[in-house]
This record gives C-alpha cells, sequence and structure tokens, in this order.
C-alpha cells in the first residue's frame, strides 16, 4: 500500500508540476496581451483628445470666419439698399462696408473715391446715379461672393464635424473594446494566477506526503532487515544457549552427584519445536554441591562468551536455589526461549511477506497499466474504422440521394 501511495504522488507532483508551469504561462501571456490592449486603449483616448482639440480650433475658425463673411454680407446688402433708395445715410453705410474685415482693397478705394466725390455737396440725379451705379454693381458681386464663400465654409464645417464624429465614434468603440477584452483578459488572468496557487499548495501536499511514504517505507525496510539479521544472530545464540543448557544438564544429572546412591539424577528428555521440554528430574537426597558448582561456571563461561543474561542468571541460581528449582528454572528459561524464538520467527515472516504483497502488487499495476495500452490501441484502431465506415455509409446516401433525385427529375 505505501508503495503504490508513492507512485501515485509522485505522478501527482509530476501532473502538478506541468499544471503550474501551464497557468503561470497562460498568465505570463495574458498580461502582455493585457498590456497590449491598454497600450491600445491609452493610444485611443490619446487620439481622441487630440481630435477633440483639432475640432475645437476648427470650430471657433469656423464660427468667427462665418461671423466676418455674414456681417460683410449684411453691410453690402444694407448698403445697397440705401444707394438704389438714395438715402441720407449713403456715407454711414458705405463706412461700414469699407470697415469689414473681408472687403478686398480694390473695392475699399472706389467706396472711398464715391465718397470723396460726394462729400459736402448734394450730387445731381443723373450724376449720383451714374456714380452709384458702378458702387452697387461692385457691392452686390462681393454679396454674391460673401455668400458662396460662407457656403462653402458652412459645407466644409458640416464635412469636418461629421468626419470628427465618425473618428470620435471609431475611437469610442475601439477604446471600449480594448477594455472589455482586457477586463476580460484581466479576470482570466487573476483565475491563471489562482489556479497556479492552488497547484502550488497541492505540490507542496502532495510532495510533503510523498516524501513521509518514501520515510515509511524506507524506516518499515530499515526494521525488517534489522530484525531479519537479528533474528539470524538470536537463532545462533539460542541455538547456543540451548547446548549450554543441555551440557548444564548432562552434568548435573551425572553419576558422580549420587554417588552410587539408589536415587539416581534422571538423564535430559528433548523434544522439538512447541514440544520440547525438560522430562523431570527425580529428588536427590545427595550432596550434589561441587557439581553445580560445575555447572554454575560452565553456564557462567558460556554467558561469557556468548553474551547471554540468561546463562548468566541460571548460573546464579544454580550454586543458590535447590536442585529442584533449578530444574524448574532451566524449563521454564527454555520455554521463555523458545517463545521468543517463534516470536522473532513470526516477526521475520510478516516481513518478508510484507515485501513479497508489495512486489506483486507492483508487478499487478504494470500488468494493468500495459492492458490498459492495449485496450486504448484497439480502442484507436477501431474508432478509425467506424470513421471509415460512416464515410462510405455518407458516400453512399449520397449517391443514393443523387439517384432519387435524379429518377424524380425524369419522372
Amino acid at each position: 500500500a505505501t508503495t503504490k501511495s508513492i507512485e501515485a504522488g509522485a505522478a501527482q507532483i509530476i501532473q502538478l508540476d506541468a499544471d503550474i508551469a501551464k497557468s503561470e504561462s497562460d498568465a505570463e501571456v495574458l498580461g502582455q496581451e493585457i498590456d497590449e490592449l491598454e497600450g491600445k486603449s491609452a493610444q485611443a483616448k490619446s487620439e481622441a483628445a487630440s481630435a477633440k482639440a483639432l475640432r475645437e480650433k476648427e470650430n471657433g475658425d469656423y464660427m468667427a470666419q462665418h461671423q466676418d463673411l455674414s456681417e460683410s454680407v449684411d453691410a453690402c446688402e444694407k448698403a445697397v439698399s440705401v444707394l438704389k433708395s438714395k438715402g441720407a445715410d449713403v456715407p454711414q453705410s458705405l463706412a461700414q462696408v469699407r470697415s469689414s474685415p473681408k472687403i478686398p482693397a480694390h473695392a475699399i478705394e472706389v467706396i472711398e473715391s464715391f465718397l470723396a466725390m460726394n462729400a459736402g455737396q448734394e450730387p445731381k440725379a443723373n450724376a449720383y446715379e451714374f456714380q452709384s451705379g458702378g458702387v452697387v454693381e461692385m457691392l452686390e458681386k462681393l454679396t454674391g461672393k460673401f455668400n458662396d464663400q460662407r457656403l462653402a465654409l458652412q459645407k466644409a464645417e458640416t464635412n469636418a464635424k461629421s468626419n470628427y464624429e465618425m473618428l470620435l465614434q471609431q475611437l469610442t468603440d475601439n477604446i471600449h473594446t480594448d477594455e472589455s477584452r482586457s477586463s476580460e483578459k484581466s479576470a482570466s488572468k487573476a483565475g491563471k494566477l489562482s489556479d497556479a496557487a492552488n497547484f502550488k499548495g497541492d505540490f507542496e501536499v502532495t510532495e510533503k506526503t510523498k516524501a513521509e511514504d518514501e520515510k515509511t517505507l524506507s524506516d518499515t525496510k530499515a526494521s525488517c532487515n534489522a530484525k531479519s539479521v537479528e533474528f539470524e544472530q538470536n537463532q545462533v545464540t539460542r541455538a547456543e544457549e540451548i547446548k549450554a543448557i543441555k551440557k548444564a544438564m548432562e552434568i548435573l544429572s551425572s553419576d558422580a552427584v549420587s554417588g552410587n546412591a539408589e536415587t539416581h539424577l534422571p538423564s535430559l528428555a528433548q523434544v522439538h519445536a512447541k514440544g520440547r521440554a525438560l522430562a523431570q528430574l527425580r529428588s536427590s537426597v545427595q550432596n550434589d554441591g561441587d557439581v553445580r558448582q560445575k555447572a554454575a561456571a560452565y553456564l557462567q563461561g558460556r554467558a561469557k562468551d556468548l553474551g547471554s543474561r540468561y546463562l548468566s542468571v541460571m548460573a546464579s541460581r544454580v550454586t543458590e536455589d535447590p536442585f529442584g528449582k533449578v530444574k524448574k528454572m532451566l524449563k521454564d528459561l527454555i520455554v521463555k526461549l523458545m517463545e521468543e524464538a517463534n516470536s522473532e520467527a513470526d516477526h521475520h515472516a510478516y516481513c518478508t511477506s510484507e515485501l513479497a504483497t508489495n512486489k506483486m502488487t507492483q508487478e499487478d499495476k504494470s500488468s494493468e497499466a500495459e492492458k490498459l495500452s492495449a485496450d486504448a490501441d484497439q480502442l484507436t484502431a477501431t474508432e478509425a474504422q467506424l470513421a471509415s465506415e460512416i464515410t462510405e455509409l455518407s458516400d453512399a446516401m449520397a449517391e443514393l440521394q443523387g439517384a432519387r433525385a435524379e429518377a424524380t427529375k425524369n419522372r
């Protein structure tokens, strides 16, 4: 299970790393596009402001020129009317015409000449008609000219205003479009950055979990290996301890203990795993102090050689306790050693089983991946075949429809 979790974590880390890179790349591209759109929008706003300033200036010039032309037209028309009616305010009307900014120099000379000739005297009717006729004709021509100029100026103003409004509308539409797209891309960029942040969080969690799983697996393998080595070493030690105990039993049960008495020490009966035990020893009334000392010395020596605390404890008990307690102690010790040996064997078997299970799981997943890949290839081939059949059926249907149409036409 741990191995499977590590493999899944590694695959997820690769996917998350790719997702982070893609999200950040998309955000960077969107940022560049946003900058470009904002630049276009700023340029369009600048162009709109420039166009507005130019339009205002053009309109101001138009208003000034239109006013000058209108005043000139009005002055000329009034002067013509006064001259034709022979009114007393002819000099004043002509003076107003002369002061108009649009009046050309030769017209001003004609007017001044007319005024000088009639200054301070009442002209005769025939002479007045002759003199004023030329002035009237000139003023009428100027009036027509000024009207034509005013009409052309109005047309130019209308065209300039229309062009300005079209340009302003286009710039406004462009600004709106660019700002709208910029807002959409800004939201998309924020989403990509948020996705990247979420992927980074998942990446850190997954990487941490994978590291923990790898440490757990490493610790488990190390523990199993250590237990296996310890088990092998303890098996050797247990075997040596059992040999020492058997030897001590032989010393304690030898004929020297009984000294040819009627009661003899029994020999040690051995049985094998989960049934092995010491045969009960018969009571002895003989003095076995020397033999127990010899057995204790032997056990103490073996305990020192093997580093076995059990044999050391047994050696001290052999010299201190009665002989019956020694037998019970030996029996209990053998049982305890056998239990420890069985426990270590069970743990060793567990570790071996776990390692085998992990290996089988990995092999099953590899086999499953190969099978899925084969299924995918088969589905791809099937899809291609179905697409070909669909194309053939479509062609056949088209032919049938053509034939049907032809038959209908012939009928």
